[in-house]
C-alpha cells in the first residue's frame, strides 16, 4: 500500500457492536462451534482506524488483550491519545502496512476486519484472508465485512455519476468536492422527483440516504478509488482457497424466511436444491444485498447449519425496549408485541409471555437462561419445571431470537444497572462527556445520548462521589450557569438515566 487517503481524510470515529467478541462467540456457539472464552481473549482488528471500536471493546473486556493495526499514522496517534487519557492498559495500537504483518504478532482468538476487504486493491484482498488464516487461533472466529452484488450494481450507478462529476473539479478543496458530489445527486433527484421509474426512485432513495452523511464517510464508503464488490459465491471461493470456512452472517436471520408464505419458501427450496451456499446466494439476489458481515473459522471446524437450541441455556437474554406490547397485557390467550420494524409477534405460551415482560422491565440488563426460566416457572406455579418444559422454553426463545425480538449473548453484561453508593461510569464515557461530545459510547459498544444534566454529571461519576457530593457538584454547576437551574432537582433521575444507558461499571 503506497497511498493513504486516511491520513488526509480520517474516517469517522465509529463503533460496531456486532464485532464484539461476545456477539461473535454467541453466534459461533449457536452454530455448533466451541469458540474461545471471551473474558480473557486476544483480539486483533485489521484496519482499526483511530481505534474507537477496539477501545470500546477493550473497556468492556478488562482482562482481554487487544491489538489494532492501521496504515494511517494520524489515526493511530488519535486513538493512542484517547488510550493514554483514559489509562486503558489492555490495548495496543500500531501503525503498520498489512504487508508488514509477520508471525511475531501471534495468534488471536477473534479477528475483526470491518470496512477493509472491499476498499483495498484486489490483490490485497488475498493478503487480508491470508492474515486471518495465519493469525486466527485453532478454534478462533473472524469477522469480515465486504460489499456485495447484486446490490452494489445499483450503488455503482450513483457512485460513477458522483465520481465523474467531482473529476471535473480536480483542484477543488475536499469540502467543496463533496458538496458538488451531493449537489449533482440532489439536482437529478429534484428534476426527476415526479417520475416513478426505477431510476427516479433510486435517485430519491440515495438522496435521502446521503444528504446528511458526513463528508469523510461519504468519500471513504462511496467515492474511494478502491471499491471492489463481489458476489457471495465468489467470496466463499476465495475464502476456501485460504482454508477458511464460512460460519454465518450477522444478519443470518434475514435468510431464514420465517415470515415468508409457505408457497414462496417451497419455490425457493427448489432453487436451493439442498445446497446451503446456493441458498445464501439466491437470498442475496432476492434481498438485493449490498453488504455482508460474515463470520469465518478454520476449515477443520465442524459447523452446524441448524441453530442448536441446546446451547441456549449457556446464554444471557435481553429484550430491547423497541419491542412494544400491543393491546391488553393481561390477555390469558396470547400477547402481542410490535418490533421496531413494525412486525407484530404473537406469543401464546404463558411462560414466554411472562419471560418477555420480565426482560423488558430489566433492559439493558441481560438475564441468564436459568434465572429467567426459574423466574417464569415461579410466576406460574402450575408449570412444573421439568426437562420437557425447559426444552420448549429454550426452543421458543430461540425462535424469538430468530425473529429479532430478543437478544442473546454468551457473556454476562459488563455493566451494572443499579446505582451503588459511589457510582462509577466507564472511563471512556467520562472522557467523551468531559470534552463535550454528545454521542457517548456505552459498555454495549453502542452510541448513546443523554440529557444535558446527565451529560454534565457523568465526568464526576468516578467512584469517589456519593449522591450528596454529586448534588454539591451540581449546585456549583448551576451557579456557573452550566446547566438550567430547573434541572437541579433531577439528580436522581439523571443518575437512573445514566444507569439505564449501560454506562456504569461495578463500583
Amino acid at each position: 500500500m503506497t497511498t493513504n487517503t486516511y491520513d488526509e481524510i480520517p474516517y469517522p470515529s465509529l463503533v460496531y457492536a456486532d464485532t464484539h467478541p461476545g456477539r461473535l462467540a454467541t453466534l459461533a456457539t449457536l452454530f455448533g462451534l466451541k469458540p474461545p472464552s471471551v473474558a480473557k481473549c486476544r483480539v486483533l482488528e485489521l484496519g482499526c482506524g483511530d481505534g474507537t471500536n477496539l477501545i470500546a471493546i477493550a473497556q468492556s473486556l478488562p482482562q482481554a488483550s487487544l491489538w489494532g493495526i492501521d496504515y494511517s499514522a494520524k489515526q493511530i496517534a488519535t486513538g493512542q491519545a484517547v488510550i493514554e487519557a483514559i489509562h486503558l492498559p489492555n490495548i495496543t495500537l500500531k501503525q503498520l502496512d498489512l504487508n508488514e504483518v509477520d508471525e511475531s504478532l501471534g495468534k488471536f482468538d477473534y479477528i475483526i476486519a470491518h470496512g477493509v476487504y472491499s476498499w483495498i486493491p484486489q490483490e490485497m484482498q488475498e493478503t487480508v484472508l491470508s492474515l486471518i488464516q495465519q493469525h486466527l487461533a485453532a478454534n478462533g472466529i473472524a469477522y469480515i465485512s465486504y460489499n456485495i452484488y447484486p446490490g452494489w450494481h445499483t450503488e455503482n450507478i450513483v457512485r460513477d455519476m458522483m465520481m465523474y462529476h467531482t473529476q471535473q473539479l480536480p483542484d477543488a478543496p475536499f469540502h467543496l468536492s463533496m458538496m458538488h458530489a451531493k449537489g449533482i445527486l440532489q439536482f437529478l433527484a429534484n428534476i426527476r422527483k415526479q417520475g416513478n421509474g426505477a431510476f427516479d426512485l433510486l435517485l430519491q432513495e440515495k438522496w435521502q440516504q446521503l444528504q446528511a452523511v458526513p463528508d469523510n464517510y461519504l468519500y471513504h464508503d462511496l467515492l474511494e478509488e478502491e471499491n471492489h464488490p463481489v458476489y457471495f459465491h465468489q467470496f466463499i471461493k476465495q475464502a476456501t482457497q485460504h482454508r477458511l470456512a464460512y460460519v454465518t452472517d450477522i444478519e443470518f436471520r434475514h435468510y431464514l424466511m420465517l415470515s415468508f408464505p409457505q408457497q414462496v419458501v417451497e419455490t425457493f427450496e427448489e432453487f436451493f436444491q439442498g445446497d446451503f451456499f446456493k441458498q445464501e446466494q439466491y437470498m442475496d439476489f432476492f434481498l438485493n444485498r449490498t453488504l455482508r458481515r460474515s463470520l469465518l473459522c478454520h476449515q477443520d471446524m465442524s459447523i452446524s447449519r441448524e441453530l442448536d437450541w441446546k446451547r441456549l441455556p449457556e446464554c444471557y437474554i435481553a429484550a430491547p425496549p423497541s419491542l412494544q406490547p400491543v393491546g391488553k397485557e393481561d390477555s390469558e390467550d396470547s400477547a402481542q408485541f410490535k418490533k421496531a420494524d413494525g412486525e407484530i409477534i404473537t406469543i401464546k405460551h404463558p411462560l414466554i409471555k411472562t419471560a418477555i415482560r420480565y426482560l423488558l422491565s430489566f433492559y439493558p440488563h441481560r438475564i441468564s437462561f436459568e434465572a429467567l426460566f426459574k423466574y417464569a416457572c415461579q410466576q406460574l406455579p402450575q408449570s412444573a419445571s421439568d426437562s420437557a418444559l425447559r426444552e420448549t422454553f429454550a426452543k421458543k426463545l430461540l425462535r424469538l431470537y430468530c425473529l429479532e425480538a430478543i437478544e442473546l449473548n454468551i457473556e454476562p453484561p459488563p455493566f451494572v444497572t443499579t446505582l451503588g453508593t459511589y457510582p462509577t461510569a466507564s472511563p471512556l464515557a467520562r472522557f467523551l462527556a468531559a470534552r463535550g461530545q454528545q454521542s457517548l459510547i456505552n459498555l454495549r459498544c453502542e452510541f448513546t445520548n443523554l440529557s444535558a444534566i446527565a451529560t454534565v454529571l457523568l465526568p464526576h461519576l468516578n467512584g469517589q462521589n456519593n449522591s450528596q457530593e454529586l448534588g454539591t457538584i451540581l449546585t456549583k454547576m448551576v451557579k456557573k450557569q452550566k446547566i438550567d437551574k430547573k434541572l437541579n432537582a433531577q439528580l436522581e433521575k439523571a443518575l437512573l438515566e445514566i444507569a439505564q444507558a449501560a454506562l456504569l461499571v461495578q463500583s
